[in-house]
């Protein structure tokens, strides 16, 4: 059974990005044949400091085991390629969110304050929503165009769809 782990820049306690990610994937995939971990980041540049966590959940021996790294496109460059080197180096997966994961989902960007609630409201309307916007979800190439993801192009990779 593979085993994904997703590094994502959220708090522990809000969780919100999971929370679209996990909508995305009960709502494009076929129900668990896989195994999910998740790690919480913080923040953007606390995505490329996570090895210790990460190595304590591989299994040297087990070549199922993915690891991706869900990150905002949010103009900061040199935040940007660390990451893009740092995935490249240790062969992890690399999800784009342009700009962010509430601009992708909900086609505009998010007041700090609102985000746990409109991430909540998502989830409740998540059906109707991810019905509009798989073409946003799989873009190739999502830092040439905002409100995009190649999220559905990576976890097609590993997932199988309804």
């Amino acid at each position: 059974m593979i085993k994904l782990i997703f590094i994502m820049e959220t708090r522990s306690k809000s969780k919100t990005d999971w929370m679209y990610v996990k909508s995305t994937i009960d709502y494009y995939y076929k129900p668990r044949t896989f195994r999910i971990l998740k790690i919480f980041a913080k923040c953007k540049t606390e995505l490329i400091k996570q090895d210790v966590k990460i190595q304590n959940e591989l299994d040297s021996f087990d070549k199922t085991n993915k690891v991706i790294i869900i990150a905002d496109y949010d103009r900061e460059e040199e935040t940007n390629n660390s990451i893009v080197k740092y995935c490249q180096k240790n062969n992890y997966e690399l999800i784009w969110m342009n700009l962010d994961v509430e601009d992708v989902y909900l086609q505009k960007q998010i007041n700090n304050r609102f985000k746990t609630k409109e991430a909540y409201d998502f989830q409740r309307k998540k059906n109707k929503l991810l019905l509009n916007l798989e073409s946003n979800l799989s873009v190739n190439n999502p830092l040439t165009r905002r409100h995009s993801s190649n999220i559905l192009n990576i976890l097609d990779k590993y997932l199988e769809r309804l």
